[in-house]
């Protein structure tokens, strides 16, 4: 009993760790695309929309993108507001993007509401800013009452909104159903198999680039995982898959689930420290440590063992990382798969504000960006829109960050060098992936 008790206090939190694709070249024009209601105002030299086509049309594969040449304060003020399932720093860090966003674009700010992790008290939440007369949400909740939530949500058309970190999914399950169920909204996010199968790949190259001599024997293969959560097992199942291709066999290779002990930094030591501990043999190991927190007990279970100097870890994420390196600490702990809290908060609120503007809708928002698979069942066509990453290391963090405050227009970095950097230093935008509506 205490262990399922465990688990459901576990599921309670996953969420907030799901988010946090590859970089790549800027997303190639779609064809000018009609479809959305009214039009964006367009006095004096503001075009009629955010990023519109050349002849003045809207483009739905740009819209929710910010235009510097648009016009804002031209339009209807609406409140808006993000309300998350916690209060952490993670979750902090995406309200500083929403409130940023929000006066970009001329919303009326309504603040950053935390559930701290009760299902209950966020379903109440959710309605007090109904009932307040706020009409565009990003909502953060645990995945499993996404479906409670968008019922709520469906109740009230005039609300429009989207959710940060996993995507909205209404929990059915059956042949050929996604896992979680069929979206019910559009997603902005990543492909979490293929977090972590780059994640592990990161961690295979450094001991290929460090010690190519040494037989893959010598490393132990580590993987974190929450299985109850199924995003975070898909970067389980992308790091085991790339572990095999790359050494050829998985007899080295050790999974450690989280669940029953916590998705946390000593979660993390927990789970991986019996399997280093007992696994004396290894030199060395390579791990895809699932998210930051439990990166960083992975990471610390290594040096205690005294393992640090042929050991690697890297993750899908990374604002522990850079706590971590701002602090002056360097161990294991060595990379982060990263895409700015301003980038994401920027796409998720554009399509919120479109909504809110009567130029589109979930359903037709990014139409160069529907999974051929999974895009909300048989007649519906939900988008999955891709943010752009970036390895982040002790040489270039800093860079990258500040260059997220000079594209948004931002001060969260300040202390940071900006010399050198533009706007285009690095790209705001993922490619289309192959198989997807735009890149068939």
């Amino acid at each position: 009993m205490k262990k399922v008790l465990a688990i459901l206090i576990a599921l309670v939190m996953v969420f907030a760790l799901v988010a946090c694709g590859n970089g790549g070249s800027d997303t190639p024009a779609p064809p000018a695309s009609g479809g959305g209601g009214g039009g964006g105002g367009g006095g004096g030299n503001s075009p009629p929309f955010p990023n519109a086509n050349p002849d003045g049309s809207i483009n739905l594969d740009t819209v929710a993108h910010y235009d510097h040449n648009y016009d804002y304060t031209q339009n209807e003020r609406f409140k808006f507001a993000y309300l998350a399932g916690d209060g952490g720093p993670l979750y902090q860090q995406s309200a500083v993007g929403y409130e940023h966003w929000a006066g970009m674009r001329n919303l009326e700010w309504q603040g950053f509401t935390s559930a701290n992790g009760d299902t209950d008290l966020f379903m109440v939440q959710l309605q007090n800013l109904i009932d307040q007369g706020v009409q565009g949400m990003v909502v953060d909740p645990d995945t499993t009452i996404i479906p409670a939530v968008a019922t709520l949500l469906s109740r009230h058309p005039d609300v429009k909104w989207g959710t940060h970190m996993a995507a909205a999914r209404d929990g059915t399950t059956g042949a050929g159903v996604p896992v979680g169920g069929n979206m019910v909204n559009n997603y902005v996010g990543f492909d979490n198999y293929g977090a972590g199968y780059e994640t592990a790949q990161k961690v295979l190259d450094w001991k290929i680039e460090n010690f190519p001599d040494e037989p893959w024997s010598s490393f132990g293969l580590l993987a974190l995982n929450f299985s109850v959560s199924p995003p975070l097992a898909e970067r389980e199942m992308g790091a085991r898959d790339i572990f095999l291709e790359v050494t050829g066999s998985l007899d080295h290779y050790f999974e450690a689930d989280c669940v029953g002990i916590g998705l946390n930094m000593q979660g993390g030591m927990d789970a991986s420290a019996p399997i280093i501990s007992m696994n004396s043999q290894y030199k060395g190991w390579l791990v895809m440590g699932l998210i930051d927190d439990t990166s960083q007990g992975a990471a610390a279970i290594i040096s205690q063992q005294g393992l640090e100097e042929m050991s690697c870890v890297a993750t899908f994420g990374g604002s522990g990382l850079i706590r971590q390196w701002d602090g002056g600490q360097h161990d294991a702990f060595r990379y982060a798969l990263y895409a700015g809290p301003l980038l994401y908060s920027e796409a998720v609120s554009g399509a919120v504000y479109a909504y809110l503007m009567g130029w589109t809708t979930p359903e037709e928002i990014w139409p160069s960006w529907i999974h051929p698979t999974d895009h909300g069942g048989a007649g519906k066509s939900f988008s999955q829109f891709r943010l752009p990453t970036t390895w982040m290391t002790p040489d270039n963090y800093k860079r990258y960050l500040a260059w997220c405050d000079i594209y948004a227009g931002g001060n969260a970095y300040p202390e940071y060098p900006r010399d050198g950097i533009t706007a285009s230093t690095y790209t705001p935008h993922a490619p289309i992936p192959k198989g997807f509506s735009g890149n068939p």
